[in-house]
């Protein structure tokens, strides 16, 4: 794939850093334009400091479009979208209709109103689609999904994964509390902003039976979204914990996963992942120096040069099942019950 249009709907941190790759890997005749509602995010350098010195336009030549109608009669042969949650559906829907493949931040939408449609219509027009949960295309988490695709710690018997995060100070560029991880009415609320975990143990395990949730705003700033949540994951015969903060000073992201055979440890911190098996053999795999941008790097290399059907259908039902299973954890933070997960919008 070689689109010659790349239309991008918002700019702000994601949007830039999709640019920015994307500039750098496709042929330098690309067109690139892109539509900003507000427009307020300055130059980002890839760590996410500002470079005054830059500006988003300039620096990659972008076209502008003033509205959006006419972004899309601009014919784009691939669309990415990173606008807050909330503000995904419609130019998904509009890329589609003007028959353009797709990349879109996570999560899909805020919910899955509109999704079947959207999914018939991909698949009616063979188009690409991405969702970008780009923890996938990190090197020692699919190490570590392989060992558990391929029985090396056997039977899972138990697993547990913890993200800590201080939106307070994600972007020093602008006011946290503006940020849609905190506003209900752009798609926050840490079960959609922190939805990777919820895509890994999908892809580690497939899709659990059903949930039990407990969270809320446990901090003491005050929220009108949940800051904090509990999860169990429910499977047939095991379960996932899942902890989920993003008010918390301590930076933390791990995981472990136990099995009959052995088990997985994985941290952020170190970048390490150990694998332990009862057998005796023990193998560990470090890698400090590991840069987040080379997860998008991978991902965006992919998409535009091996995609296959087979990986838009992954994408599809990833975008989907991560969705069900938050739209269950919700119902169950609020009536205090188990809930089972939807299964109608999984393509089998």
């Amino acid at each position: 794939m070689n689109p010659f249009k790349v239309l991008f709907i918002g700019l702000g941190g994601a949007g830039q850093r999709h640019l920015r790759i994307l500039h750098d890997l496709l042929p330098e005749e690309t067109e690139f334009s892109c539509y900003r509602r507000t427009g307020k995010t300055p130059f980002l350098r890839p760590d996410f400091t500002v470079d005054e010195t830059k500006s988003v336009v300039d620096n990659f030549k972008l076209k502008i479009f003033e509205n959006i109608g006419l972004a899309f009669a601009n014919k784009p042969d691939l669309t990415i979208i990173s606008t807050p949650t909330s503000c995904h559906y419609e130019p998904m829907m509009m890329a589609l209709n003007v028959g353009s493949s797709i990349i879109v931040e996570k999560p899909w939408s805020a919910d899955l109103t509109g999704f079947l449609e959207f999914r018939d219509g991909i698949l009616k027009k063979n188009l690409r689609f991405l969702i970008s949960f780009q923890r996938r295309y990190h090197p020692l988490i699919a190490k570590a999904n392989h060992l558990i695709k391929y029985g090396k710690i056997g039977k899972p018997m138990f697993a547990s994964f913890t993200v800590l995060s201080d939106v307070r100070s994600w972007h020093g560029y602008e006011d946290w509390r503006s940020l849609y991880a905190v506003r209900p009415e752009l798609g926050g609320g840490v079960l959609l902003t922190e939805i990777h975990e919820v895509d890994l143990i999908y892809w580690f395990f497939g899709m659990p039976i059903a949930v039990s949730c407990s969270g809320g705003n446990r901090s003491a700033e005050k929220l009108d979204v949940e800051d904090t949540i509990q999860m169990i994951l429910l499977y047939d015969t095991f379960s996932v914990q899942l902890t989920l903060c993003f008010m918390h000073k301590n930076k933390m992201r791990n995981f472990h996963v136990a099995g009959t055979d052995g088990d997985i440890y994985w941290n952020e911190e170190n970048n390490e992942l150990i694998f332990k098996s009862f057998s005796g053999y023990n193998e560990e795999f470090r890698d400090p120096s590991f840069l987040t941008e080379s997860m998008f790097i991978s991902q965006a290399k992919e998409f535009i040069s091996n995609w296959t059907i087979k990986q838009t259908l992954e994408s599809l039902n990833s975008a989907s099942v991560t969705l069900a299973i938050v739209t269950a954890a919700k119902r169950s933070m609020k009536n205090g019950f188990i809930e089972y997960i939807d299964k109608a919008y999984l393509l089998e």
